[in-house]
């Protein structure tokens, strides 16, 4: 998911998913969390606020399911396919 920056109130940057309704927030201490089943709505107004700690304080923190994430796993839309036999193959040879 492409993030936005921020840069204010200790937040770097944000994203939302709306697909899957995440919104998902990276710190300035560079944890990125998940909120899951945020609307739309909800997301852009933390994303457009003048005050996003204040927002995320007084709305999201305690009023949605919030979960830690890696780097890697935000920034990924899609889970990277895994290998197949033949690609390995392709890449060593017949061991």
């Amino acid at each position: 998911m492409k993030r936005q920056p921020i840069h204010r109130g200790g937040i770097l940057s944000a994203g939302y998913d709306p697909s899957r309704r995440w919104l998902d927030i990276e710190f300035d201490t560079h944890r990125i969390l998940r909120v899951e089943g945020i609307g739309s709505e909800a997301a852009e107004r933390f994303l457009r606020s003048s005050s996003p700690f204040g927002y995320w304080k007084d709305e999201i923190e305690d009023n949605y399911p919030v979960r830690e994430v890696s780097l890697r796993e935000s920034d990924s839309e899609k889970p990277e396919a895994k290998k197949s036999l033949d690609d390995l193959k392709r890449l060593f040879g017949d061991l």
